[in-house]
């Protein structure tokens, strides 16, 4: 039977216990620093299934679209909207999928999973990040103190509650519109046939293009909660002009024809950032003024 020597039993019980002072004195001065490394959820205010069937000129056409399990699962939340909206003879799918708390990744991307189809060609050359121009019918500068992280002030817009006719505020995320773009040829055979998918973030509060973008809103170590909204749009059509090579600016056109009628849709689900950043007792900052 091995014995130690007294001297080294007493090294081992102290070295014991600070691990075990060190385990439970950890968290307590990472949250003192104002560090979070677990996020906790948000919920969402209202089913993404409430966004109205018409979106300005585009009205709902069939049934929204109900994943399989396994498609839920390798989306990542059951909190999801997939559903195709029309305009005269245009069609644009609208895909929203919410995520909140801990995550690992951001999953379910076009140029990811339309990729994993070994026949589609993806087109470059006019795709990567693009800025689109959205304008929001009322919207005007929110009397709240300005975004936490970003020192940028929020918008918001009135809406009349359809049930009680009382008009509340609603606050619009900050930050610049753009989105990542990505094309394919779906159909070897008819290389004018195209698919173009276009998608950004609303992560915290704020709009961000790219699926590493959203990872640093959303998880920023100074946040407490966290939450992220995929807004993707996809198009398929042929082209038409012999001179032209892609899809996207016709795409482009679409979606700055959607997007400033499905915002504000599309806020009154998510959660109310400014509310959530009036939780924490460093939310008195002074509101920037805009250049504008």
């Amino acid at each position: 039977m091995i014995r130690f020597h007294s001297r080294v039993k007493s090294v081992y019980a102290s070295l014991l216990i600070v691990m075990i002072l060190a385990m439970v004195a950890f968290p307590i001065v990472i949250t003192s620093l104002g560090i979070y490394l677990r996020k906790k959820p948000v919920e969402i205010r209202e089913s993404l299934g409430s966004i109205p069937a018409r979106l300005g000129v585009w009205a709902k056409d069939g049934e929204d679209q109900q994943y399989s399990s396994e498609m839920v699962e390798e989306l990542g939340t059951n909190l999801y909207l997939s559903r195709d909206y029309e305009r005269r003879s245009d069609r644009v799918n609208v895909h929203v999928a919410y995520y909140t708390g801990l995550i690992d990744d951001v999953p379910h991307v076009p140029e990811r999973c339309w990729a994993a189809n070994a026949k589609w060609e993806r087109v470059t050359g006019h795709d990567g990040i693009t800025p689109i121009e959205v304008e929001i019918d009322g919207s005007s500068l929110a009397d709240v103190p300005a975004n936490l992280a970003s020192g940028e002030q929020y918008e918001s817009i009135p809406i009349v509650d359809p049930v009680t006719g009382v008009t509340n505020e609603v606050h619009l995320p900050v930050g610049d519109y753009e989105m990542t773009v990505v094309e394919f040829k779906p159909d070897p055979a008819n290389p004018r046939m195209r698919q173009v998918g276009g998608y950004f973030f609303i992560a915290n509060g704020r709009i961000t293009p790219s699926a590493r973008g959203v990872k640093n809103l959303a998880f920023d170590p100074s946040e407490e909660y966290a939450y992220y909204c995929k807004v993707q749009l996809s198009h398929t059509g042929r082209i038409i002009d012999p001179s032209q090579d892609t899809l996207v600016p016709q795409f482009i056109e679409i979606v700055e024809d959607v997007i400033p009628a499905l915002i504000p849709e599309l806020v009154q689900c998510l959660p109310d950032w400014v509310e959530v950043e009036a939780r924490r007792p460093s939310s008195s900052v002074i509101p920037q003024k805009s250049d504008s």
